[in-house]
């Protein structure tokens, strides 16, 4: 991946894993829930973890799954640990059609870019974001709003029909990375 050989899709799922495991969850301000002050006692013991990862993975497992078995019903059974689906999906692929293996490239690079976001990991995000062109205008102006989780082009030129800076989605971040990466492939192959 042009994101490192180490920094891959895989294994930011598995720190995302063993955060869910060893994080306890949190306060939408940050305080743990543990306090020294006495409260009710619950109803329902609390989760050991964050469920917001937990479903954050079940959703990139889902989503692998989904396209790996609509480009190839007849792919192999699922593997037994969510790390290892990204690896699953490039073997079930491999022989599919040019469109669902950039799709699959797209999913895994958009969703190792959320795996970075959940785990904190703004700076990766906007490390990547400015490494690439605008999809829109082709300037080096990209900036990445963490907030809004889009990036922006600031060429004052490359705006949308209302006159507002033109803003990408991850979505669409991953879909111009691969597509400039498979273009560089291809010029470099003639």
């Amino acid at each position: 991946m042009a994101h490192g050989e180490t920094d891959t899709a895989t294994a930011r799922l598995s720190e995302l894993g063993a955060f869910l495991r060893n994080y306890p969850v949190k306060s939408a301000a940050g305080h743990s829930y543990i306090s020294a002050e006495p409260r009710a006692t619950p109803a329902a013991p609390a989760l050991p973890y964050n469920p917001n990862v937990e479903n954050h993975i079940r959703a990139c497992a889902q989503e692998i799954t989904q396209h790996t078995l609509a480009a190839n019903p007849d792919a192999g059974p699922l593997p037994d640990k969510v790390a290892a689906y990204y690896d699953w999906m490039r073997e079930n692929t491999a022989h599919a059609s040019e469109e669902d293996q950039f799709r699959a490239e797209v999913i895994e690079y958009r969703q190792w870019l959320e795996h970075c976001l959940r785990a904190g990991d703004n700076e990766t995000v906007r490390k990547q974001v400015r490494r690439q062109p605008c999809p829109a205008c082709g300037c080096w102006g990209l900036m990445w709003m963490r907030e809004l989780r889009e990036a922006y082009c600031t060429n004052t030129e490359c705006t949308d029909r209302d006159g507002f800076s033109t803003h990408l989605s991850l979505s669409r971040l991953a879909h111009a990375h691969v597509t400039s990466r498979r273009n560089l492939r291809q010029a470099r192959a003639t």
